[in-house]
């Protein structure tokens, strides 16, 4: 069974695009629509908690993690043959393996001074089950990674899909059982070790493991400097929760952990996207004229970004009027404010391509220093005074320069030929529309239906995309970017 996965055919580009669309919408709206059971079942100040927890959660994969997913795109894109993807693979995995052990074992028997340092009251129990996953995260991330470079779309999603649909069955009984928060981390623990038993059975077939420490110092001086930007990315993206818990309250890390987690399906709205092009983009730059493919390609993703931001700001007031309970019913202001913070953190990952292209990636990681810097030092200046509107203020200074510094240093390693004319007047089009949201301002309001805007806003932007060119005809698909 687990090899007739890996023969299945291969499919097209559009149809692995809607696969892994497919399966992102699967997991990520079964997500959404665990919100208001989660919600409803927890209290916000327990609410508060598990988000502190997933932070420690977001730290913990990135120190494991080490930034081997890229690592693996980056080296075995470059990879003649499949003996020689092979070989990357099995270098990357054993090294994974290796360390998510010992992270395991460490945080198991370190799990009760961790607890005492936590801003919230959190236990030590609680603590090791959120310590197992992101060991076992850094592992499964390299399996399925192959999985896209491979083109094993149907694989990809019956894994992943299966993984979502069972953790959220589990953690359904687990909540009505009324095992709270142990409930809902004990539920990701089993779902999690079991698809890293599949996955390493699965890859055991395919790649085996291999340990050359030749190829593995090679390996460390790419993925330490992502490792260390992903922690800088902690700092806005997690480590938020940590300062907002110490300088105001978990009630208000609850308030705004439910609105990013909204805000955070625009990100995964473009996901298809992101995970179609990630496999492929050095591969395409190789290609004949493949600065103006390449340049196309980024130009495409970010319009659909901003198409994408318009799109949640309006169906924002939707979902938290039929998802979410009374306590949380006043967030759409920070929800838009999120969304746009979001936007700007896409664009940056998008353009950041000559960061990535040469042999070291110390370029982002002085990016993310600085960007970061910048976001912290808002946040312990705005927080005591502005409270949540404070972390908000300090995310969208910090994407927008990132963005900026971005896209400045790849043009300077690698120039790209963007249009930028057009895409300046499709982002001031979609903030005009944002800004718009119904609800966003009581005492401005478009007066429309909000189910017709929800879907009319958006189709309008994309016909202008499209006759700006920045989007291909409907239903195309171009061979040169295969």
């Amino acid at each position: 069974m687990l090899g007739n996965l890996f023969r299945q055919k291969q499919p097209s580009a559009l149809c692995q695009a809607l696969l892994y669309g497919l399966s992102l919408a699967l997991m990520k709206g079964i997500s959404l629509l665990m919100l208001p059971l989660t919600t409803r079942y927890l209290p916000p100040e327990q609410f508060g908690q598990l988000e502190l927890l997933a932070s420690v959660a977001i730290i913990g994969s990135i120190l494991v993690g080490l930034g081997f997913e890229s690592t693996f795109f980056r080296f075995c894109a470059h990879e003649k043959t499949l003996k020689q993807k092979r070989y990357c693979g099995g270098n990357i995995l054993a090294l994974s393996i290796i360390l998510g052990l010992i992270a395991a074992v460490t945080g198991w028997y370190f799990a009760p001074q961790i607890a005492s340092l936590l801003p919230a009251q959190v236990s030590a129990y609680q603590l090791r089950l959120v310590w197992i996953v992101f060991a076992l995260e850094g592992i499964i991330a390299i399996p399925l990674a192959w999985l896209r470079i491979q083109d094993k779309a149907l694989p990809f999603f019956v894994i992943t899909t299966a993984r979502a649909l069972l953790q959220a069955a589990l953690t359904l009984v687990f909540l009505t059982w009324h095992w709270g928060i142990n409930g809902v981390l004990l539920a990701g623990t089993l779902v999690a070790v079991l698809q890293a038993v599949l996955l390493l059975a699965m890859q055991k077939q395919a790649n085996g493991l291999i340990l050359n420490l030749i190829q593995i110092k090679k390996y460390l001086s790419y993925s330490l400097p992502v490792a260390g930007s992903g922690l800088l990315a902690f700092m806005l993206m997690g480590f938020d929760r940590w300062l907002l818990a110490h300088m105001s309250t978990v009630e208000q890390v609850a308030i705004y952990g439910v609105a990013a987690k909204l805000a955070l399906a625009s990100v995964f709205l473009i996901q298809p996207f992101g995970m179609w092009w990630l496999p492929r983009r050095f591969s395409i730059l190789q290609q004949k004229n493949g600065a103006g493919k390449v340049a196309t390609c980024i130009a495409l993703g970010i319009t659909i970004v901003m198409i994408i931001a318009v799109f949640m700001c309006y169906l924002a007031p939707l979902l938290i009027s039929c998802l979410l309970p009374g306590h949380y019913q006043d967030i759409l202001g920070y929800l838009c404010a999120l969304v746009l913070a979001m936007t700007f953190k896409e664009i940056a990952e998008l353009v950041n391509i000559g960061c990535f292209s040469g042999h070291s990636t110390r370029g982002q990681l002085v990016v993310n220093l600085i960007t970061t810097a910048l976001g912290t030092i808002v946040m312990l200046f705005a927080i005591p005074y502005l409270a949540i509107w404070g972390v908000i203020l300090a995310l969208n200074l910090a994407y927008i320069s990132k963005a900026l510094l971005y896209y400045l240093l790849s043009q300077y390693h690698l120039p790209l030929p963007y249009p930028g004319k057009k895409l300046l007047l499709m982002a001031l089009l979609c903030l005009l529309a944002l800004l718009s949201t119904p609800g966003l301002f009581p005492g401005f309001t478009l007066h429309l239906n909000p189910l017709f805007s929800v879907i009319a806003m958006p189709l309008l932007l994309t016909a202008i995309a499209r006759y700006l060119r920045l989007l291909p005809a409907p239903l195309t698909y171009n061979p040169r970017f295969s």
